[in-house]
This record gives structure tokens, C-alpha cells and sequence, in this order.
């Protein structure tokens, strides 16, 4: 069975509220994140869901690649981007659940992206379960970012 077909097995197991085959799956191939996030852009919400369920489940076991997946659904949520992006806070918020951590060092931009109309409930609702789980680190995260963006404009 190819990955793809694994994923796709996996994610339909969790609709069912299966979520043991997506740990065991997500655990032992770190590549099925790739196919994780095509699917959290499907056309049925289910679907998206529990893709999206499966990355924040896929940080306790990668949380580089997950970080990096982080990354890149805060780029394409920039007006640069080019990039349709309103499913990603859906998916910021699953990991915001399970692992809120992950999100500390991008609550700057998150904050900032939260003042688009399509992506400011998402983005809100994230940023509000990682700030209860994270009490006092989200400040610390919003002056790191704020004085490193001061140094830089001193330069």
C-alpha cells in the first residue's frame, strides 16, 4: 500500500474516531505529514479535520517537521503568498490543542494575520487556547519579536 493510501485509510479510521491508526501511522512515517496537510485543503470538512487532527498529533513525534509545516502555513496565509490559505488556522488550532508550544514562536505573525476578516476567528481561537496553556510565554513571545524588530530598524 502506497503512503498516500495509508493516509487516506488512516484519515477515514479517525472520522470514525479512530485516531489509534493515525499515531501509528504519523509515528512511524514522518512523510505521511506531507500527505496530512494536502488533505486538510480537501473539500469535506470531516476530512480536513482530522488531517488536521493527525499534524498535531504528528508533532509529539516530529516536532521539527511539524514546525516547519507551521512555518509554511503562516507564509501562505501572507497576502505574498498568492496562496488560498483559510484552512490553515484550523490546523494551527489542532496543534494549538496538543501541542501549543510549537506555536510560541510564530504568535507574532499570528497576531498580526488575525486582522484578515477570512482567517481572524481561526487565528483567534488559536491564539486564545495557546495563551491559557502558555500563560505569561505569549507576552514573552510578543516582546522578543517586538524588540528584535526594534534592533533592527536602529540599525
Amino acid at each position: 500500500m502506497s503512503l498516500r493510501t495509508e493516509v487516506r485509510a488512516a484519515v477515514e479510521s479517525g472520522m470514525q474516531g479512530n485516531f489509534e491508526a493515525i499515531e501509528n501511522m504519523v509515528s512511524q512515517q514522518p512523510g505521511s505529514v506531507r500527505f496530512l496537510l494536502g488533505m486538510t485543503y480537501h473539500s469535506d470538512e470531516g476530512r480536513r479535520r482530522t488531517a488536521a487532527k493527525a499534524i498535531a498529533i504528528a508533532a509529539q513525534y516530529h516536532p521539527k517537521l511539524v514546525k516547519a509545516v507551521v512555518r509554511r502555513l503562516i507564509w501562505a496565509m501572507n497576502d505574498e503568498s498568492g496562496t488560498n490559505a483559510l484552512t490553515a488556522p484550523d490546523v494551527l488550532l489542532e496543534i494549538a490543542r496538543v501541542h501549543p508550544e510549537i506555536l510560541l514562536p510564530v504568535v507574532p505573525d499570528m497576531t498580526r494575520l488575525a486582522t484578515d476578516e477570512g482567517l481572524h476567528d481561526g487565528l483567534a481561537s488559536a491564539l486564545k487556547v495557546v495563551r491559557e496553556a502558555c500563560p505569561g510565554e505569549v507576552g514573552s513571545s510578543l516582546s522578543a519579536s517586538l524588540n528584535k524588530r526594534l534592533r533592527r530598524r536602529r540599525r
